[in-house]
Formats: structure tokens, sequence, C-alpha cells
């Protein structure tokens, strides 16, 4: 049968008019509607279950209608009608979904969340801390392999109390029966998988850079040599004195448009730089280094990515430090900076490590204190740089 735009629903589909629950839908008529019209209007199917649908999705033939245009959702068990007992409203949904039971249809469980946002979070935060000895018991519980590290199996304890402490409360506050089941499956399962496989930070590696260990980004490169124990190929002092000279001229410029900066928002009465400032904004700088036209032929398969962590626990530590920034480019080494406003030990541990590893180690200096020289690790001191921007306008130092 012909079902051209000017053909109408009555002509065209006759079963699926035959549901047109005329009553409800006012002048329009099967005989005057078409097809593919985007109208919403009410059906009846010969159950005597009515909806509201538009007439396009009536005329379509998805899977769950078996061939049958005129199939009705609920007689075909595809949707059925469930009554949300705590706001009353009825609506079609899947029989999945109506097994949750939940108490509030979507709208007006938003506008209940907006309404008890501010008193539930804090209920919530308050069972969680609460839930801490419970959790801790449960996660006590969980097989973990023997040759996981420590620091890894406190990352993975840190990472699992707080969604397992997150679900008891959920269970307590919210009444989500089946949360403290759903979320120890998950961290079980992540127990079963913590350590990575040499092959698995190796595809990492070659691939973007980025290890992921629970919930956590890790740098792909570090792990590969920590799992392997191989000894890369050292990076040439030519190649380390080249990328740090590169990066010295970013951070060149970064001083330049710092201090005019510096200098205009203390004629408006801003404060000089913090230290944690300064190093938000060095970070910024040395991730924007591959805009240089020098990266320009790699450019769209280099990633730059801050806090990664690493598996080197710094002294007095248990979990893994972090780098604050990594440069990846697929087949050369990485860049692996640190930047501190003063001598920092656990700087130098990571920084040792990723030359180790076969990176091309930087380390940025601003502030005070000493310079600590590391073989194969290239010291940017941009301590007088650093010092000029704090000082622009009116005088001063970091903070």
């Amino acid at each position: 049968m012909a079902r051209s735009l000017g053909v109408s629903l009555a002509d065209a589909y006759p079963q699926v008019a035959a549901m047109w629950l005329q009553e409800r839908n006012g002048g329009l008529t099967p005989e005057k509607a078409t097809p593919k019209m985007q109208v919403a209007v009410w059906w009846r199917c010969t159950a005597g279950h009515e909806w509201q649908e538009n007439i396009s999705n009536r005329t379509a033939m998805p899977k769950w209608k078996n061939g049958d245009v005129a199939a009705c959702r609920e007689c075909v068990g595809h949707r059925v009608s469930y009554t949300y007992p705590e706001c009353g409203h009825t609506a079609m949904v899947t029989p999945e979904a109506a097994a949750k039971k939940r108490g509030r249809c979507w709208k007006c469980q938003q506008a209940w969340w907006q309404a008890n946002e501010k008193r539930l979070k804090a209920e919530l935060s308050a069972a969680a801390k609460a839930a801490a000895g419970r959790a801790a018991e449960l996660l006590d519980a969980i097989p973990v392999a023997a040759d996981v590290p420590a620091p890894l199996l406190t990352e993975w304890r840190w990472w699992a109390a707080k969604y397992v402490q997150g679900a008891i409360a959920a269970e307590e506050i919210m009444g989500k029966d089946g949360e403290r089941d759903r979320v120890l499956a998950r961290v079980t399962a992540a127990a079963a998988t913590l350590l990575p496989t040499k092959e698995t930070a190796g595809r990492a590696a070659a691939a973007e850079g980025v290890l992921r260990l629970v919930d956590q980004a890790h740098w792909a490169e570090g792990w590969l040599y920590q799992l392997t124990g191989r000894l890369p190929r050292p990076v040439p002092a030519d190649d380390l004195e080249n990328i740090a000279f590169l990066l010295g001229e970013v951070l060149a410029d970064w001083a330049q448009g710092a201090a005019q900066a510096v200098a205009e928002n203390r004629g408006n009465g801003h404060p000089a730089p913090t230290t944690a400032e300064i190093t938000r904004s060095l970070t910024r700088a040395v991730l924007s280094m591959t805009d240089d036209e020098v990266f320009a032929p790699i450019a769209p398969y280099t990633r730059t990515y801050r806090e990664l962590r690493v598996p080197v626990v710094p002294a007095g530590k248990s979990r893994y430090g972090r780098l604050d920034a990594v440069i990846w480019t697929p087949g050369i080494p990485d860049i692996v900076v640190e930047i501190d406003s003063a001598p920092n030990a656990a700087s130098a541990q990571k920084l040792a490590f990723a030359r180790d590893a076969g990176a091309h180690p930087l380390w940025v200096r601003f502030g005070s204190g000493g310079i600590e020289k590391i073989d194969g690790v290239t010291v940017l001191d941009i301590r007088d740089a650093v010092r000029g921007v704090c000082e622009a306008g009116s005088g001063g130092g970091t903070t």
C-alpha cells in the first residue's frame, strides 16, 4: 500500500487508526492525520490500555512490536504501568525499572532533591563517616593477591572505602536497598585485578601514556619500568638540553606576561600572587609547551597530563606520589616535569625514577632554598624570573 505524505493514517495504517481515542484527541481524526506526523495523540488498545504517543512512533516498526505495527507496549510486556507510591504519578516503564520500586517519578525526585539537597548531603556525609569501621571490616574480608605492592593496596583501600561508606549511607539515608552489595561486588572485582600486567602497562604506554588503576590516572611508562625492571636507553644529554632550552623559552614568555598581569592587578588593588597560584600558573605554562612550532609535526598526537600518579612512595608517605606535568608523544621519551618553590625530597625521588624509566626529567625551581643537583635531571632555575613577577608593580615576594 502506498504511504506517501498525502495518504491519511486511516488509509495507510487502518489497524493503528482503530486504536485512535477520538474523545481525547479533539478535532484531529485518523482521516486528517498522516502517518509521519510529529503530533502526540491518545490511543486505546483492545485491552483498554490508554496512553499518549506521537503518530510517527505508532507507525514505526521497532523490534519489540514483533512485526505488529499496532502492538501495545503494555500488552506485549515491553512497558508496564507503574504508580510511584510517594508522588502518586503513573507512568509506563520497563519491567526492570518497575522492579526497582522507586518512590517518586523522575520530575518529583528532582524537585524533592532540590528542596532537600543541603540537608541530605549533610546526613549522607555524617552517615558515611560513621560507617568507616563497618566499611573497613567488609574490606578486610575481600581477598587480595599476595604480590600486590603495599602502596597499591593502600590506594585500593582508600578508593574502596569511599564507595563502601557511601553505599552504606545511601541505604540508611535514602533507602537504596542493595547498594552495599552492588558496590562490594565492584570493589571486589577491582581487588582481583589490582596489579597491572606488563602487557597492559605496555599497551597503555604506547597508546596514550596513561594507565587507569582504581579510578586513578597513573603514568604508564613508569609502571612499565616498575613491572619489567628493564633498563631503557638513556636520553641523550643533547636531547635533554634541547627540551630544557625550549621549556626555558616558554617560561621566559610566561614570566613576561605574568609580570604585566600582576602589575595591572596590583594597580587595581589585588595582592601579590601566592606560591600556590604561581605553581598552578607555571604548570599551565609547562603544559602549553606543545604549542611551540617545534612540536607542530607531532602536536596532533601529543598528550599533556597533570597529576599523574607514579609508582614511587615519597619518604614518610603511604600512597604513591604524583607528577606535576607529563608530556607524552608516541615513539619518543616522555617529558616529566616537577615544579617546586623550595627543596623537595619527594620531587627528587620522582624525578630520579622518571630518569631511570627513560623519560626527560626536568625540575623547575622558584622561590627560596638551595638547588639540588641530580645526575640525568635538568634543573631550570627561574627564581629571578618569578621574583620579578611578584615584584611587578610595587615590590614584594612570594608568600
